[in-house]
């Protein structure tokens, strides 16, 4: 008679933020919401966590959940450290010498 007993395990990826912070210009959706943050791959047995595997360092967006490991490419741009663009792209100075 064989006994067939289901083994149930997975690798599953925890992400924690790191200390509150402005978020960073997203290179995807280009909203002001990248995080930096700690993720961590688990191996589980029954759904408890049982094996670490190494810690890296991740940018996160949190609304189009864009990541990438901090190092492999440029960081994301801080918040104000691009110009202001209007709807036409970057506007010239104004004229000089009018109304005066």
């Amino acid at each position: 008679m064989a006994l067939c007993i289901p083994l149930i395990f997975g690798f599953p990826t925890k992400i924690h933020q790191d200390a509150p912070e402005p978020g960073r210009a997203c290179p995807h959706c280009h909203n002001a919401s990248v995080v930096g943050a700690s993720s961590r791959t688990w191996f589980e047995f029954f759904w408890i966590p049982l094996i670490p595997f190494p810690k890296h360092r991740i940018w996160k967006c949190g609304i189009c959940q864009w990541e990438m490991r901090m190092g492999d490419g440029p960081d994301p741009q801080a918040p104000g450290a691009f110009a202001q663009q209007g709807f036409g792209g970057v506007r010239p100075p104004p004229p000089q010498g009018y109304g005066h």
